[in-house]
């Protein structure tokens, strides 16, 4: 019954937008790991833009939608997503993008071409947004409607990972790490900080665990459902990485002497992660 609501809205709504490119489904269902209370996030691609809030407020009333989290099924507050609408039927909710397929793509080469490094913006997301996660978005969406190729080629550009583009990402993300390790993190464990150990080390985690997928040849999506999927990855250490991973974030320290143990786990971590990129270096993958 979901299929059919789903392909419904999608169908409906495409109708309201007369250069609609395509219209894809994302997030947890475009994975395969959606629960009851995972949401509906689906994204219509335009060159110009949403739908009307008259339009679209009609065509809607038509399933009996329900208002969330606004009361308008079109929000067009420019940031920090752009337009979306949110809206119930029947308790399925549905978080709904519209997205400018030049921007879209633009961005994506934009960040493929070398420009990685974390993004401060209205989320306001204590290590940054993150521009990989558009492109892996992108490239993984289930495509449910096709209008154009221009779906299609833009896909095409987000499934691309160059050699380039990993050496990039190893200058960002694992020499930050190297730098931590080495740095801040070995000041707080020497002061048994636990504060500051914490907050280090959820940014060294962060840049290994970019790097993991990137040894798969995949952008790092964000920093949700990341376990299952990098063991979605052909990278051959990715379930000993993980296991040291949620070992070092078991372990209880308060003293000194549990902090350098716990640093030690993580460090394994990042040792795995240098051997292969080591490998990289020599050619023998990628």
């Amino acid at each position: 019954m979901n299929n059919n609501i789903i392909m419904a809205i999608a169908e409906e709504i495409s109708a309201l937008i007369p250069d609609c490119c395509g219209v894809t489904l994302g997030g947890s269902r475009m994975n395969e790991l959606e629960d009851e209370k995972s949401d509906v996030e689906m994204y219509f691609y335009t060159h110009k833009g949403a739908p009307s809030v008259d339009s679209i407020t009609k065509a809607l009333s038509k399933f009996n939608a329900q208002h969330k989290r606004t009361d308008t099924f079109l929000w067009e507050n420019d940031m920090p997503w752009g337009p979306h609408s949110f809206f119930v039927i029947d308790g399925l909710y549905f978080e709904i993008g519209y997205r400018n397929i030049d921007n879209i793509k633009n961005r994506i080469i934009f960040y493929e071409e070398g420009n990685v490094a974390p993004i401060q913006d209205c989320h306001d997301l204590g290590l940054g947004y993150m521009p990989s996660g558009l492109a892996a978005s992108v490239a993984s969406e289930k495509i449910l409607i096709k209008e154009s190729r221009e779906l299609l080629e833009l896909k095409e550009v987000a499934m691309s990972f160059s050699k380039k583009l990993f050496f990039d990402l190893k200058e960002e993300y694992f020499e930050t790490a190297r730098s931590l390790i080495d740095g801040k993190l070995l000041s707080a464990t020497e002061r048994a900080d636990i504060f500051l150990y914490e907050s280090i080390s959820g940014r060294i985690i962060r840049c290994l665990m970019v790097m993991a997928f990137a040894m798969g040849n995949k952008h790092f999506p964000g920093d949700k459902w990341n376990e299952v999927l990098l063991l979605r990855t052909d990278w051959k250490n990715k379930e000993e990485f993980l296991n040291l991973l949620k070992e070092h974030l078991l372990f209880k320290a308060t003293t000194k002497e549990e902090f350098i143990n716990k640093r030690n786990i993580l460090y394994k971590a990042f040792k795995l992660i240098e051997m292969d990129i080591a490998e990289v270096d020599n050619g023998k993958i990628i």
